[in-house]
């Protein structure tokens, strides 16, 4: 996933040229805000860290980049 930070500064292209090089390979792509309970379910595990709501309200701010790679 590309964070809200690296949508903003334009890096998209930049960090899946990056990706590619390291032999991954790009399945699907998508460009989405995802919702409190999306983000409530995917860092679950990290709920008791005394961190957790920044980095919610941070990958809250802003789309991100959500991409499906694969080893090539």
């Amino acid at each position: 996933m590309i964070k809200p930070d690296g949508v903003q500064r334009k890096l998209i292209g930049r960090i899946i040229g990056r990706f590619e090089s390291k032999g991954l390979f790009l399945r699907a792509m998508k460009m989405t805000k995802p919702s409190l309970h999306q983000l409530e379910q995917h860092y679950f595990h990290l709920k008791t860290m005394p961190f957790y709501q920044n980095m919610i309200d941070f990958m809250s701010s802003g789309p991100v980049v959500a991409m499906v790679r694969e080893h090539i």
